[in-house]
């Protein structure tokens, strides 16, 4: 199948949450995106870029992508070149990679689980919950989304800001449901220490990078010396990386995220996962539904063995916010599409509601 690209359009798009999202290290109220639709020769395609509006998470801006794509990966994609000596911009990158591989198989008439020989029907569901000013709105929150059927609820901390935290959301979290921390590389090495000495009784599914994304070393000493499992997000660049924090015993198990790594480095990533015998779980990027579309078909796979960020659309969208149809719990699940490609695309009316700019791209520019 020819895969030459004819034209690209670049959606900058926002979609206001229905609630603020607090981690460590930054509030986010408004969702900002950067959807791709592609033309090649096999028919129109969709990505999403998920690179946040600010640098906090790992650097990469979704400024950042728009310049890179205009300037540099979409010039080379049109010449029919690779990408493969383009170093960072990983977000970028996964965009064109999805929106190109999207077109692809929408002409071929596969789905993007099937293409990956992903075999589950349905996945986990599971959300995050943001840091929030009293224990109190976090326990209704967290026994809102256990009501709801969510399998795993990953509590945000930050030093200062953990224990407790966890403490009461564990008084609302039963059996059969996974609760989670996320750290967001906030603490050291020391108070990591401590943070664990304190949560090792709660029976945690794992803490997520609870180290700075280049602490390998302290994170190998703390599966060392605690119990509680360790989860590594932002350190995982690569499937190169993950498989040397795993040989290196850096982990007991990854967040992979498929709107940072892309599809194809998501798959590898999940099959150097399955080769060191680490446990796998799919990391969500406060996706559109184009983006969460292409994380529930790489969720499929059989080496998620780990509910993750898998949620549904009304979790940060509203029931009628997101730009695809919705995405709904089924049992404590939610499906992965079955359509050609991606299985969605956004609703027209939606997406110019939430467009805040727009260019199109050609190999005459």
């Amino acid at each position: 199948m020819d895969d030459a690209l004819r034209e690209v359009e670049l959606f900058r798009v926002r979609l206001p949450l229905v609630a603020p999202f607090r981690t460590a290290n930054v509030t986010t109220a408004v969702k900002e995106a950067l959807l791709l639709r592609v033309r090649t020769a096999a028919g129109v395609g969709w990505g999403e870029c998920t690179a946040p509006a600010t640098p906090a998470y790992d650097g990469e801006t979704i400024d950042d992508a728009r310049l890179a794509l205009r300037d540099h990966l979409l010039p080379r994609a049109f010449a029919g070149a690779g990408l493969a000596d383009v170093r960072g911009h990983t977000s970028a990158r996964a965009a064109l990679e999805c929106a190109v591989l999207d077109a692809r198989l929408r002409a071929d008439g596969i789905s993007l689980a099937r293409w990956l020989g992903a075999g589950r029907p349905a996945v986990d569901a599971g959300v995050a919950v943001g840091l929030v000013d009293d224990l109190d709105t976090l326990r209704r929150a967290v026994a809102a989304y256990v009501e709801a059927g969510y399998r795993r609820i990953k509590c945000k901390i930050e030093p200062g800001n953990g224990v407790a935290v966890l403490a009461a959301a564990r008084a609302e979290v039963g059996p059969g449901v996974s609760l989670a921390a996320d750290a967001n590389g906030s603490y050291a090495l020391d108070e990591a220490r401590r943070l664990f000495d304190d949560i090792d009784g709660l029976a945690l599914q794992c803490v997520e990078q609870p180290c700075a994304p280049e602490a390998v070393a302290d994170h190998a000493t703390l599966v060392e010396q605690v119990r509680t499992p360790i989860c590594l997000d932002e350190t995982i660049t690569s499937a190169t990386v993950a498989s040397d924090v795993i040989a290196r015993r850096a982990c007991d198990a990854l967040a992979i995220k498929v709107g940072r790594l892309g599809i194809e480095e998501s798959k590898r990533t999940h099959d150097a996962c399955v080769l060191g015998s680490i446990a796998a779980l799919p990391g969500g990027m406060l996706e559109t539904g184009v983006g969460r579309a292409a994380l529930l078909a790489v969720a499929a796979l059989p080496g998620f063995t780990l509910a993750g960020d898998c949620s549904a659309s009304e979790r940060f969208f509203g029931v009628d916010g997101d730009l695809t149809e919705p995405f709904v719990i089924h049992d404590g699940k939610l499906r992965v599409p079955t359509g050609p490609g991606l299985g969605v695309e956004p609703i027209p009316d939606r997406l110019a509601r939430c467009t805040v700019a727009h260019e199109r791209l050609t190999p005459r520019g």
